[in-house]
């Protein structure tokens, strides 16, 4: 995480959280979080998938010159992203994996804003894939933000934060898959053990 704001909302959840998976919606303190509120967003996990903002800070309003509520998450994405992005946010409530994405934005013909974002999963109402708790910052304050909307953003990497096997503070680790070894040959092929 390379911005304080992110560290921040991720260290306030992850003590929330405890042992478990995922905090409770109802935990989450606002007045605790005041400093990264503009910052902050919360998502509905709804039965068609859209992810609708519940609530969105005034720096996420800014970079669209407009209030994100009611508005799905995805359609913030260009089309190629769009499914990628649909299933990491699967991935953080049914997985409860929390995760850090970089993404890149702009108003047509202006520089660009590096974002960084943070997904993390809530419970709500005991059910346990129920919202999702954000964060989207801008690693510089862009001149443009709050005068010209953006039109969409790009992704440029995803990251998985596996907090539970790292040294406090928690960090970043990126995903690897683990390394496998061949069941045996079979003439020129290697045969490794895998899925049914």
């Amino acid at each position: 995480m390379r911005q304080a704001a992110t560290r921040e909302l991720f260290d306030y959840w992850n003590r929330l959280r405890g042992k478990r998976g995922a905090p409770e919606r109802s935990e989450v303190d606002l007045a605790a979080i005041s400093k990264v509120l503009a910052d902050t967003f919360l998502l509905d996990i709804d039965v068609a998938h859209r992810f609708p903002f519940l609530m969105s800070g005034s720096r996420i309003n800014a970079l669209f010159c407009t209030e994100q509520k009611n508005r799905s998450f995805l359609d913030l994405w260009s089309p190629r992203d769009v499914h990628n992005v649909a299933a990491v946010l699967l991935t953080v409530v049914d997985a409860a994996c929390p995760v850090v994405a970089c993404a890149e934005a702009r108003p047509e013909g202006y520089a660009k804003a590096d974002l960084e974002i943070l997904l993390l999963p809530l419970r709500h109402n005991g059910y346990a894939q129920a919202r999702i708790l954000g964060l989207m910052t801008a690693a510089a304050r862009p001149t443009w933000l709050g005068l010209l909307p953006v039109d969409q953003f790009t992704l440029r990497s995803l990251r998985a934060i596996d907090d539970r096997e790292l040294p406090s503070p928690p960090g970043l680790q990126p995903l690897a898959p683990e390394p496998l070894e061949a069941a045996g040959t079979r003439a020129h092929l290697r045969v490794f053990p895998g899925g049914k």
